[in-house]
């Protein structure tokens, strides 16, 4: 088959396509896929520079994928040949007592991550455990489905789950035009809230306002605490969804309300942070990380792209031989959306 393959960390460049043996016969609880789109994340950015300690070289990357089943493993039920589906982030075991009270991404027992321990959707063809897998609706395009769980599952997750954001609440969205952002912006628009996003540039404004942003904030200095504060009146946003991390994590405490909280769900850089504990207690703030995407939050993300409420902001598909050229636009900075790989 064709795959990108890493041989070593490094730059995009490399991230080379090879033609591969096919992956074996299917396991116990798993599926043959063939992929037909794998979204391009952030997260792959860092996995191919060296920064996820579980990635081990060579490797596949991919965790984004959706495709077709073509072969079943042993004791597989609910699943046929011909099944489209879409895969999580990562697995968990369904049993523990993390997963029986539906906080899966913190289980201990399967925490495998697919492009990481497990081989990715940078292929044509990638075995998937069916834990790791949500049911594609028919009418959904391929690209869409294949960033259903890492942007609309991520919102699902960081708006409804963890923030448990309100109508009339208003939110900062930082690195609010990835795909990611984007999908924030929407869902929590949606669901009633008055939505600041802050950009770096004036390019991605319009992509912004079009997913429904109340405001637009362009700070190139990633300084946009003041700018909050006068669009609130003084207040302060009741919450922020953190998807930057350390380079804009001090003022996006200093955006929030008193009693407001911070939803921290990306580290580009993957930098730390100075914290002064005293502005936490004072305003009694909350700091909450979310990790991850559950089946029924993916369940619920290919639901509201399906029928509408959603738009996946596909930046644009490329052919799988690409993936390097993806890579280096998402380090650009160039890209509003989400970009997909097509094998």
């Amino acid at each position: 088959m064709k795959a990108i393959v890493l041989r070593t960390f490094g730059d995009a460049g490399n991230l080379r396509p090879e033609t591969v043996d096919d992956p074996p016969p299917p396991g116990p609880g798993e599926v043959l896929l063939r992929v037909h789109a794998c979204g391009v994340c952030y997260h792959d950015v860092i996995n191919r520079r060296g920064g996820l300690p579980r990635t081990r070289v060579p490797a596949i990357l991919g965790h984004e994928a959706a495709g077709e089943v073509v072969a079943l493993g042993r004791g597989v039920d609910g699943w046929t040949v011909g099944d489209r589906a879409a895969t999580l982030q990562r697995l968990s075991c369904g049993c523990c007592s993390f997963c029986s009270s539906q906080r899966n991404s913190l289980c201990k027992e399967d925490r495998r991550f697919f492009g990481e321990e497990l081989p990715g959707g940078y292929a044509e063809l990638m075995i998937a455990p069916v834990a790791g897998l949500g049911r594609v609706p028919a009418t959904l395009p391929w690209p869409v489905a294949a960033t259903a769980c890492c942007t609309a599952g991520t919102a699902v997750h960081c708006v409804r789950t963890r923030g448990q954001v309100r109508a009339g609440e208003t939110v900062v969205v930082t690195g609010a035009s990835g795909g990611v952002g984007l999908q924030v912006v929407q869902l929590a628009r949606h669901d009633g809230a008055f939505v600041i996003a802050i950009t770096s540039g004036q390019a991605k404004v319009a992509a912004l306002e079009a997913a429904g942003a109340d405001h637009v904030v362009v700070a190139e200095n990633l300084d946009f605490a003041r700018r909050v504060r006068q669009l609130t009146g003084g207040d302060g946003a009741d919450a922020v969804i953190e998807i930057v991390g350390a380079q804009t994590f001090e003022e996006s405490l200093r955006a929030l309300a008193p009693g407001g909280r911070l939803l921290v769900v990306g580290n580009l850089d993957t930098g730390t942070v100075a914290l002064n504990p005293g502005l936490v207690i004072v305003k009694e703030l909350e700091i909450l990380g979310a990790y991850a995407t559950t089946r029924r939050e993916l369940a619920e993300a290919l639901r509201l792209l399906d029928d509408g409420t959603l738009d996946a902001s596909i930046a644009d598909v490329l052919p799988l031989a690409d993936a390097a050229r993806a890579h280096s636009r998402l380090e650009a900075r160039s890209v509003a959306g989400r970009l997909v790989l097509e094998p």
